[in-house]
């Protein structure tokens, strides 16, 4: 008996543990869901668990992919909904510098095709005329009118010309809204190519790639461009590609998600801008 009892033992210790139940599925739309939804109130109506639902009835995955995170270019390259806004953007000027992160630079691309268009011609047929700096740069700028962009842009040029002018100079020459292309470099289409993206001031700007990197890899960070100008692109819901570890000083593009509440830092657009 004793001979016996000591076998079963040694077979409950040799035997494998148990593995662990698994995890409950989330009940509940992540926080993050709350941003979308109050910044594209005609284009999207619920969040789910597991989706977003557009007003269309179209449902989009907030997870395209299993964890754990890839290094950040495979991110940028397969960005899903959870990772396009997994990064917060810092509003106003209490930001990092240098930048320690990417907010806004991953984007899910059929999110943007679906709300903009999926090519060339069918963003086309959403386009209006912009006048940029009315009486000081007079230059036409075609935006797309999907959430009303074309006039948030307008917007802009007007607070940007009430600007001094040696703040203002540093807009005065924009170089492009709408184009479809790709980024350089990747297979990623660039956000011009949804008319919601604007570059200003190119003689007055900095880019990662055109420093060379330190001993360590890292780009030293340079910019050139005043807040004043900043403050009034991220009021009317443009993000700023400055605020980027990949820096990129001329650049703004509309992501009005990123500037309220959780998915912002710092006093958040309509916290600065009340209604």
């Amino acid at each position: 008996m004793a001979l016996l009892f000591a076998i079963l033992l040694q077979a409950q210790a040799a035997a494998p543990a148990p593995s662990p139940a698994p995890s409950a599925p989330p009940s509940t739309p992540p926080p993050e869901a709350a941003c979308l939804l109050a910044a594209y109130p005609d284009q999207l109506c619920e969040a789910t668990a597991t989706h977003l639902v557009w007003c269309d009835g179209t449902r989009m995955p907030w997870r395209s992919r299993p964890r754990p995170l890839k290094p950040l270019e495979a991110r940028l390259d397969q960005a899903d909904l959870a990772d396009q806004l997994a990064v917060r953007y810092p509003v106003g000027r209490a930001h990092p510098v240098p930048p320690r992160e990417d907010p806004g630079r991953m984007r899910h691309q059929p999110f943007f095709e679906k709300m903009y268009g999926a090519n060339a011609k069918a963003v086309s047929k959403t386009l209006a005329e912009v006048v940029w700096l009315p009486g000081i740069a007079d230059v036409k700028l075609k935006v797309t009118t999907v959430n009303g962009v074309d006039r948030k842009l307008a917007a802009v040029s007007a607070a940007l010309a009430r600007l001094p002018s040696k703040q203002r100079i540093f807009v005065e020459k924009p170089s492009g809204t709408f184009v479809w292309r790709q980024i350089k470099g990747t297979k990623r289409l660039s956000m011009h190519s949804f008319a919601v993206a604007i570059d200003v001031g190119v003689a007055f700007s900095d880019y990662w790639k055109w420093v060379r990197p330190d001993a360590d890899g890292r780009y030293p960070y340079r910019n050139r461009f005043p807040y004043e100008v900043v403050e009034v692109f991220e009021r009317h819901g443009f993000i700023w590609g400055g605020k980027w570890l990949h820096f990129d000083t001329m650049h703004f593009e509309y992501r009005p998600e990123l500037l309220v509440a959780p998915c912002a830092t710092g006093a958040t657009a309509a916290e600065r801008n009340p209604r």
